[in-house]
């Protein structure tokens, strides 16, 4: 199936599941929960607007980022000292079969993917 084709299946889903509705309530329901928090209301609307809109035109490049933002909000909330981050975040397995060249551009790439998800975590909390 051609990726047009494939996009409008989706676009027709999401029209007949109710889709919209949801994410217009999800969105509301995160800005209440950020004015209950003191959090920013704007800077959290914008915040949901960005992954709804990276949900549907990158859906397996939204779920990589949702599951490395998660686990960097745990290490941040956690009570424990990680001495680094980077490391613990990194594929260990596919790291192993890059080469040394590889492996560096690799980190490279997840270091700036953990400081991009640390700014997040702390304009969210501003």
């Amino acid at each position: 199936m051609s990726s047009f084709k494939e996009y409008a299946k989706r676009a027709k889903e999401r029209m007949k599941s109710g889709f919209w509705e949801q994410a217009k309530q999800n969105i509301e329901t995160e800005k209440q929960v950020a004015a209950t928090l003191g959090l920013n209301t704007r800077k959290v609307g914008e915040e949901e607007r960005r992954k709804l809109e990276r949900q549907i035109y990158d859906y397996d490049g939204f779920c990589e980022e949702q599951e490395f933002y998660s686990k960097v909000e745990q290490m941040l909330e956690s009570n424990e000292l990680v001495s680094n981050p980077i490391m613990r975040l990194a594929d260990q397995d596919y790291m192993s079969k890059l080469t040394p060249a590889e492996r560096q551009s690799y980190i490279s790439k997840i270091a700036s993917k953990y400081r991009e998800a640390v700014e997040k975590y702390h304009r969210l909390r501003s």
